[in-house]
């Protein structure tokens, strides 16, 4: 029974499991072959490991053109509402200027009948006044005058419909390149999407695959466990992963505002993956809604970190920094100022998030602290 233990662990040890190892005196070669075997799977997790980081390196380039994009196009469309409301205040004045010219047209119309009614008598008096130099010069410049004053006054207002078209015509042009951009934009996006999903595809099966071959890693711990027991010059081949603990401000404690709208998914302190805890809370909310420093300060950090994605880190003084992960894109760079409330950025899901929203933590002098007990107070699950 011993042997078909020892042989079984060798050439396929998550079977071996299956039968239990019975107190005997196992030869060097079996013990050599279980650790053989452990050592080969050792190296396997190590090439998932680094198949994993090149995997997460290209999910970071493509999360941070999305990012970029996705700052691109929100540009594009505030300049384009703006170019509307400027083509809405043309077309309001051209049609003043419309208006103004029509009437114009009346008055030049009337004046037009007036002087053919009263041409005669106008011309009986010039005859008649002949020997009077003065008047007839009062007359002519009079006459003069309203001629070029008309002249004058509709060249400008044509000039002005004229300027209003042309102004038309090239906000018009503007407008359909910026929808073109926005078009071609969102295309381009699309396939970026397109990719980071298949990448996070790949990603989650890498994953899958570190904790099927961490299990089968266990497994043979054990056995090589209950060979030690046989065995007393076996030795462990293995040692436990010890992750690093997460490191995950005074007088606005509970006044702080929200980074954002939405529902806490996951809140500080709750259990995360073995003896780690969560250093912060996470907030759901819809993918590309506003996140806002919840106090002025300085960008510390604002760049694309594995585990939290596209992370902005502000530093408060005295030792308080706030933290904002996850986001779709980010508005702000390092070392830049920001106001309480001011945008730094939209929810989103880069960094492996599943479901839209935000990563958010405070910390003092390093340490991690409760963002719930420092904001204003929530609605059960809601804040914001």
């Amino acid at each position: 029974m011993l042997v078909a233990v020892v042989v079984l662990a060798a050439a396929n040890v998550p079977a071996a499991e299956e039968v239990p190892a019975q107190p005997a005196q196992a030869s060097p070669e079996q013990r050599e072959a279980l650790l053989r075997a452990i050592d080969e799977l050792q190296r396997r997790q190590q090439q998932t490991r680094a198949e994993k980081d090149s995997v997460g390196a290209e999910l970071e380039t493509l999360e941070k053109r999305i990012g970029e994009l996705a700052r691109r196009l929100r540009s594009i469309e505030k300049e384009r509402k703006q170019l509307e409301q400027r083509q809405a205040a043309l077309i309001e004045k051209k049609a003043a200027q419309q208006q103004r010219l029509d009437r114009v047209r009346q008055e030049l119309a009337t004046l037009v009948r007036g002087a053919y009614l009263a041409g005669r008598e106008e011309r009986l008096k010039l005859f008649l006044n002949q020997g009077d130099p003065a008047l007839l010069n009062r007359i002519l410049g009079y006459h003069d005058y309203l001629t070029r004053a008309r002249s004058e006054k509709l060249k400008q207002l044509r000039q002005g419909v004229e300027e209003l078209a042309r102004l038309s015509a090239e906000l018009q042009q503007q407008r359909r390149k910026l929808e073109e951009l926005a078009v071609e934009y969102g295309e381009e996006r699309q396939r970026l999407e397109t990719r980071e999903r298949e990448r996070k595809q790949v990603l989650a099966q890498l994953e899958q695959q570190l904790r099927d071959e961490g299990e089968r890693l266990r497994r043979m711990r054990e056995d090589e466990q209950r060979l030690a027991r046989i065995v007393e010059e076996a030795q462990a081949a293995l040692q436990n992963l010890q992750l690093p603990e997460q490191h995950a401000f005074g007088e606005r404690k509970g006044k702080l505002i929200w980074p954002l709208s939405g529902r806490l998914a996951v809140t500080f302190g709750t259990e995360k993956i073995g003896n780690l805890r969560w250093d912060g809370v996470i907030i759901r909310a819809p993918e590309g809604r506003e996140v806002k420093a919840v106090h002025s300060g300085r960008v510390a950090y604002a760049d694309w970190l594995r585990g939290y994605g596209l992370l902005t880190i502000i530093d408060h003084g005295d030792g308080y920094m706030t933290l904002y992960g996850h986001n779709q894109s980010l508005f702000k760079e390092t070392g830049d100022w920001v106001g309480e409330g001011e945008v730094i950025g939209v929810a989103g899901r880069s960094g492996g998030l599943r479901r839209p929203g935000i990563y958010f933590g405070i910390r003092h002098k390093g340490k991690a602290v409760d963002p719930v007990r420092w904001c204003r107070r929530k609605r059960g699950r809601k804040v914001g």
